[in-house]
């Protein structure tokens, strides 16, 4: 990706407003994705400014991280002026002590943390298998060393083809999911909050029917009442003491 100069770049712990500090973070992005833990001896000629003897083989003692992108969906637009927006869903995969794993059988789609969706794949290096083999045995399992963060990114273009504004998406939950034992205590904390809250629904429309119930039947008791009331006056004693006199005009009264 080429960036503008008056690009930017945000994800929700940095911001970078430069094409210079852009490059920068590129830089040090591809740093990180591959740490080796060096030899003691090699160390101490790095700090010394010693030159290395050439008997040793290879510096790194082991390799200690190793970190990649897996490319997703890919979502474009463009507008009637040339400028075109991009959204990439992509995975990015952290793996501690890559020796340890299976061998390398996988390609990679980049080892960028700000993702790149440009580059052959043919010529793509490779990484580590997010696998451990079980000693003894043909069979391999998940690696609990292996982390994944589902990332969106937004990509803006002008007319020129060059990025102007770039910016990474994640969700708190796959953050906080990258610590150990996390994801297991998600998994359940939120099915039991959903539980809890549908219990909570139905109680809660229990209680209104109750309460709708009691005032329906409490209105028809008044009508109850009010019915009788009236039964009981019209069949009071008249003057004359007469029980039952309805207040009945008389089928001879006009004649």
């Amino acid at each position: 990706m080429t960036f503008s100069f008056s690009s930017s770049y945000e994800n929700p712990f940095l911001t970078a407003t430069s094409r210079s500090v852009i490059a920068d973070i590129h830089r040090l992005s591809r740093q990180l994705s591959s740490i080796d833990i060096p030899r003691p001896l090699a160390m101490f000629c790095t700090l010394f400014r010693l030159k290395v003897p050439e008997s040793s083989r290879s510096n790194v003692l082991f390799r200690g991280v190793r970190v990649w992108t897996e490319m997703g969906d890919i979502c474009e637009n463009e507008s009637f002026d040339g400028h075109r927006k991009t959204v990439v869903e992509h995975t990015l995969n952290i793996l501690l002590l890559p020796g340890i794993h299976c061998e390398e059988n996988k390609s990679q789609g980049s080892t960028d943390s700000l993702v790149s969706v440009s580059g052959s794949p043919s010529s793509a290096p490779h990484y580590p298998a997010t696998s451990l083999r079980v000693p003894g045995t043909s069979l391999s399992v998940s690696s609990p060393l292996h982390f994944q963060l589902h990332v969106v990114t937004r990509l803006s273009f002008n007319e020129q083809g060059r990025v102007t504004h770039h910016r990474d998406f994640w969700d708190i939950k796959d953050v906080i999911g990258l610590v150990p034992g996390v994801s297991l205590a998600q998994w359940i904390g939120t099915r039991l909050a959903a539980f809890g809250l549908s219990h909570l629904s139905r109680f809660w429309n229990r209680e209104k029917v109750h309460v709708l119930e009691q005032a329906v039947m409490a209105e028809a008791g008044d009508l109850d009442r009010t019915a009788a009331d009236a039964r009981s006056t019209l069949s009071m004693k008249n003057a004359l003491g007469l029980d039952g006199v309805q207040y009945l005009r008389s089928p001879d009264f006009n004649r």
